[in-house]
């Protein structure tokens, strides 16, 4: 799969600026990151398929890395030898050896395979995450602000526009582009629940344990 393209903050800029006058870049670039963040995490829009990767016997956990300047939020699909994995809860499993058919997470992109591999396999353990941009990114993927920017942007002048005393601040404004960032995360949300949206990207990137 091919990598992602990715774009730099500013490139959001054309769509905020001529709404918050005289507010400086700076303080513009970390709430369009936020934004985009919190867009991320709650339209699950961003997904990552790991590379395919060993397993060794009586090794149980497994962590998978994501891409620079992103962060796993949930790990929605685990398969191991092409197989989906059933998810488990919470509840105490021993780490017995076998072929694992379940698996548990621990953190965002840190699963328990159950049972554990009992023997040694090459390139048979496969993730798919839901990522966001990391609080720190000086990036995203072009994607974003292609199919989302908009919807991203209004995120940004909403807390921006809540700033009080400045010439920017717009308090019902703000009220406005906050339901506009809502309706475009519940937007994708509906079209995960119909089956997967077309905006929806997929990249494949190192996993490690």
């Amino acid at each position: 799969m091919a990598k992602l393209l990715m774009v730099g903050w500013r490139d959001f800029l054309p769509l905020l600026q001529s709404s918050l006058p005289r507010c400086p870049v700076p303080q513009i670039m970390p709430e369009l990151r936020s934004a985009a963040i919190r867009f991320c995490k709650d339209s699950r829009v961003w997904r990552h398929r790991s590379d395919l990767m060993d397993v060794y016997k009586d090794e149980c956990r497994y962590v998978f890395e994501p891409p620079a300047e992103a962060t796993v939020v949930s790990t929605r699909e685990v398969a191991f030898r092409d197989e989906i994995l059933i998810p488990l809860d919470d509840r105490v499993v021993r780490d017995e050896p076998g072929i694992p058919n379940s698996f548990q997470v621990e953190e965002p992109g840190v699963v328990r395979l159950v049972p554990c591999p009992s023997e040694d396999e090459e390139a048979v353990l496969q993730t798919v995450n839901v990522l966001a941009p990391y609080v720190t990114a000086k990036s995203c993927p072009k994607f974003l602000l292609d199919f989302h920017g908009e919807v991203i942007a209004s995120g940004a002048k909403a807390m921006l526009m809540l700033v009080p005393d400045k010439p920017w601040s717009d308090p019902a404004r703000a009220q406005v582009e906050q339901k506009k960032f809502d309706d475009g995360v519940a937007e994708i949300r509906i079209r995960e629940l119909r089956g997967g949206t077309n905006c929806q990207q997929e990249i494949n990137s190192p996993a490690f344990f």
